[in-house]
C-alpha cells in the first residue's frame, strides 16, 4: 500500500521522472504534472504534499503554492528552485511552504524533506483536531506524540506554557529525538500560528552567505549580489524564525543575531540602513554549546539570549518506558496511513523493542516499525518479524550490544581523543592531523564532551 500520495509538478521531463521514480521507490503514490494547470485538475483531499518547481510556464510555482494552499489549508508544499540565492524560495516559504530545496539534489536530500513535511502534516492534523474539539481525548493523542515519562510530560508541560509568549527557546537532543516536532508545535500552539514558520538549517548553508541568508543584502553587496535579496529574519517577520543546528554560526554571524534578539533591529548586507523586525527566534542544536563558550566558539552572552527557556530532548534509550506506548500510537499513525489493520505486538517483540538502543531515536523506531508492517501485514507482530540487530538486543548480551551507529560514535570520539593527545592539546594540530577543519573539531568536541 502507498505511504502517501504527492503530486510532483516540474517542466523538466528528466527531473518529473528521476525524482518521482525515486518517490515511488520509497513506496509513495506519485502524481506527476508538466505544469500548474495540469497540477491544479490533479490537486484533491487525497494529496497529502505538493512538490513543485517555482519556475514553471505560465502559472508559475509561487501562484501554484497560494492557489494550492487556499483549496487544502492542510496540504504541505516543497518547493524546488535553481536559484543560488534562494530568494523566491524565502518568499514561498512565508506564502506557507514547508521548505525548499536547491538543484541540483540527490534522491536522499528528497526522501528527508518529504519525510519532515509529511511528519509535520500529521502534527499540524493532531493540533487542528484539538483545537475543533477541545476535549481531553484529543489532548491525549497530542500528549502522547510525546510520552508519558515524566521527562517527556515535562517537556508537554513546557512547550504549553512557552508557547504564549515571544521568550527565545533552545532545542537540544540527539538526532531524531523530536527537536523540530517541538518547535513546530510551539509556533503551531502560539498567537503567531497564523504567521509565517520559517525554517533555516546552519550546517547546511555555507558559512560564506549564512549572513547573507539571515538578514538580506543589498545590490552590489558582494560578488553576484545582482539584486536586493530578503532575509530570513525579513521573511518571518510577524512570525517564527527556527534556527536548527545555531552551533554551527561564525563568531560575526553571532553578533548580528544576539543585536536583532536584544533590539529586533539588524542592517542588512551591504547596507547602512537599519531594519526592523517582529519575529520569535527559536533554536535547536545536538552540540554541548555550553562546552562551545567555554572553548570561546560560542558567544557566552548569544548563549544566554537563546538559553531563555531550555528543552532538552531525552534520547529514546532514556526514557524507554515510552516504547509501548509510542509503538501504539506509531502503529495507529502508520496503518491509517497505509490504509492497513492494527496488528498487536506480542510480549518477546515488544520486550526487543525496549532492550533496543535506538540510535536513531523516533525516527529509527518509526522507520523499523513501518518495515515491520509493509514487509509483513499480518495481524501480530512477533520478534520474528523485528530486523535482527534489534532482536540481538534481547536480554542485553554481547551480541545484542550497541548498534554500529553508537560504535561509530565511540570509534570517532576516541580517535579525536588520541589525536588531541598525540598533539599535547593542540587543536589546530589536531584537526590537521585528522583532516578536519579546526571548526569541525570544535563542534565535534562538543558534540562528544571532551575538553
Amino acid at each position: 500500500m502507498p505511504r502517501a500520495t504527492v503530486l510532483l509538478t516540474e517542466d523538466d521531463p528528466s527531473v518529473l521522472e528521476s525524482v518521482g521514480d525515486a518517490l515511488q521507490d520509497a513506496g509513495y503514490e506519485v502524481l506527476r504534472a508538466p505544469s500548474s494547470r495540469e497540477a491544479l485538475l490533479k490537486l484533491s483531499d487525497a494529496v497529502h504534499l505538493l512538490i513543485t518547481d517555482l519556475w514553471l510556464p505560465g502559472v508559475d510555482g509561487l501562484a501554484l503554492l497560494t492557489e494550492a494552499k487556499q483549496r487544502h489549508p492542510l496540504l504541505e508544499v516543497v518547493l524546488i528552485t535553481g536559484n543560488a540565492t534562494v530568494q523566491s524560495a524565502i518568499q514561498a516559504m512565508k506564502a506557507g511552504a514547508f521548505d525548499y530545496l536547491t538543484k541540483p539534489f540527490t534522491p536522499p536530500d528528497i526522501l528527508d524533506v518529504v519525510e519532515r513535511a509529511l511528519e509535520h502534516r500529521r502534527l499540524r492534523e493532531e493540533i487542528t483536531r484539538w483545537r475543533e474539539h477541545g476535549d481531553e481525548q484529543t489532548a491525549t493523542q497530542i500528549r502522547n506524540l510525546i510520552g508519558r515519562s515524566p521527562k517527556m510530560q515535562a517537556i508537554y508541560d513546557t512547550i504549553h506554557r512557552v508557547a504564549p509568549f515571544k521568550s527565545t527557546v533552545l532545542v537540544t537532543g540527539e538526532s531524531g529525538t523530536g527537536k523540530e516536532m517541538v518547535v513546530r508545535a510551539i509556533h503551531e500552539l502560539s498567537p503567531r500560528k497564523n504567521g509565517p514558520f520559517v525554517a533555516i538549517n546552519c550546517a547546511a548553508v555555507p558559512a560564506s552567505i549564512i549572513e547573507s541568508e539571515l538578514f538580506g543584502h543589498e545590490r552590489g553587496a558582494f560578488t553576484g549580489a545582482s539584486a536586493r535579496a530578503m532575509g530570513y529574519f525579513e521573511a518571518a517577520n510577524h512570525g517564527t524564525l527556527f534556527i536548527d543546528e545555531v552551533g554551527e554560526l561564525d563568531l560575526a554571524v553571532q553578533a548580528k543575531l544576539l543585536r536583532v534578539l536584544e533590539t529586533g533591529t539588524f542592517i542588512p548586507v551591504g547596507s547602512t540602513k537599519e531594519k526592523s523586525v517582529d519575529v520569535r527566534v527559536l533554536a535547536a542544536t545536538n552540540s554541548d554549546l555550553q562546552l562551545a563558550v567555554d572553548y570561546r566558539h560560542f558567544r557566552s552572552d548569544l548563549f544566554y539570549r537563546l538559553n531563555v527557556v531550555h528543552i532538552d530532548m531525552p534520547p529514546l534509550r532514556d526514557r524507554i518506558e515510552d516504547v509501548p506506548l509510542l509503538v501504539r500510537n506509531l502503529l495507529e499513525r502508520l496503518c491509517a496511513e497505509h490504509k492497513l489493520r492494527v496488528p498487536d505486538v506480542d510480549e518477546k517483540a515488544l520486550e526487543a523493542l525496549q532492550r533496543y538502543t535506538w540510535p536513531g531515536n523516533v525516527r529509527e523506531l518509526r522507520n523499523t516499525l513501518e518495515a515491520v508492517l509493509i514487509l509483513g501485514q499480518k495481524p501480530l507482530i512477533t520478534d520474528v518479524d523485528l530486523p535482527e540487530h534489534v532482536r540481538r538486543a534481547v536480554g542485553g548480551t554481547a551480541t545484542g550490544g550497541p548498534a554500529p551507529a553508537v560504535d561509530l560514535d565511540v570509534a570517532e570520539k576516541e580517535t579525536i581523543d588520541k589525536a588531541l593527545r598525540q598533539t599535547g592539546g593542540d587543536r589546530n594540530r589536531a584537526a590537521q592531523l585528522l583532516n578536519v577543519s579546526v571548526r569541525t573539531l570544535y563542534r565535534k568536541m562538543a558534540r562528544f564532551g571532551l575538553r
